[in-house]
């Protein structure tokens, strides 16, 4: 059986209080109840099941984990209680600076903050938000907590793509350890969930006429470059180019021409080859779990699982983990050679 493992996200809650517009209504999760909340017991329950089937890295995310009451006690849990190795908490709202040392005293190994922008006019058109201030204040909290701070960027055709560089120097200057560049999910807008129409009112166009090709930011950065490696997420995720800069940040690139996995789900999917494919495992706020960003059919429901037992929960998780288990790999529209016969037999030629 391969050791093949997913990134395990859970969105802990379903609102950031911010608007972007090249995110869902529900953040990273199928449609979801603003007002959902995960249980902290029900999360370090199945958070368990996961450790019991290998997986020691956990990232929450949302929504927004930062407007999430028991973040710091259930980062603690995760870590002391579940036996999590890493706990990854991933916010864009302000409200994370006040929480970063406590979080950071409780075992959280990695802050991670977006900052799109430092251009407070723009920083307000792409999140209806005017707190940029607050967040850059809030990622100086962060790097002060000794937490290791990472910085994500979604880089936009036409709207920061020639901000990358004021960026790279803002993370250097106060001490960021990583800077992730994202290129747009294309795919998104031909999903299920109906985008904000902020974009269209703002900037006259669709989702996928944000994206733009990181390929000029790279060459410029490999520049600057002292070494750089290919780097896997949990050896599932897409693979990023990490540039180490002399300065001490490296900036990790995702670029989905890189390649992505598929499974068995993605076989009848309309959407295939999708831009981020099986990414990650997903545990929504209202306890399904999520295989893809695009398929809200294809996500389990927990709530009758955990009714069933812990044997149910075990088989349940188990019978997800495998369709990540046998996941295939496919890059820049040719198979990759170990998983040509794989593929041809799940319909993916």
């Amino acid at each position: 059986m391969s050791d093949q493992l997913p990134q395990l996200r859970v969105t802990v809650n379903a609102r950031c209080g911010r608007a972007c517009f090249f995110c869902r209504p529900s953040g990273e999760a199928l449609p979801t109840d603003s007002r959902q909340e995960l249980d902290p017991d029900d999360l370090i329950l199945i958070a368990k099941e996961f450790v019991r089937h290998g997986i020691r890295s956990i990232k929450l995310t949302g929504g927004d984990p930062a407007l999430w009451p028991p973040l710091v006690d259930v980062v603690r849990r995760l870590r002391h209680e579940a036996g999590f190795q890493e706990v990854h908490v991933i916010s864009r709202h302000p409200k994370i600076g006040e929480l970063a040392s406590d979080l950071a005293a409780a075992g959280a190994t990695l802050i991670n903050i977006s900052v799109d922008t430092l251009r407070p006019e723009l920083h307000r058109e792409i999140t209806g938000i005017d707190d940029l201030s607050d967040i850059l204040a809030a990622t100086h909290r962060a790097v002060a907590s000794k937490a290791i701070v990472k910085v994500n960027t979604v880089v936009m055709a036409g709207i920061n793509e020639h901000e990358v560089e004021d960026l790279v120097h803002y993370c250097e200057r106060i001490g960021v350890r990583e800077l992730k560049l994202l290129d747009v999910i294309q795919d998104l807008d031909s999903g299920f969930e109906t985008f904000s129409r902020r974009l269209t009112i703002h900037r006259g166009g669709r989702l996928r006429d944000l994206y733009a090709t990181l390929d000029p930011t790279v060459d410029r950065l490999r520049v600057r470059a002292h070494s750089e490696q290919i780097l896997n997420q949990g050896g599932l995720g897409h693979p990023l180019l990490a540039l180490y800069l002399p300065s001490g940040l490296q900036i990790t690139v995702k670029d989905h021409r890189a390649g992505a996995w598929y499974g068995s789900i993605c076989k009848t999917c309309s959407h295939f080859p999708c831009h981020d494919a099986l990414m990650a495992l997903r545990l929504t706020a209202d306890l399904r779990l999520q295989f893809c960003l695009l398929q809200a059919d294809a996500a389990v429901d927990l709530k009758p699982v955990l009714r069933r037992g812990a044997r149910a929960l075990e088989d349940q998780i188990d019978h997800a983990l495998e369709v990540y288990r046998s996941a295939c790999f496919f890059e820049s529209n040719r198979l990759h050679k170990n998983c040509i016969t794989f593929c041809k037999e799940e319909r993916y030629d």
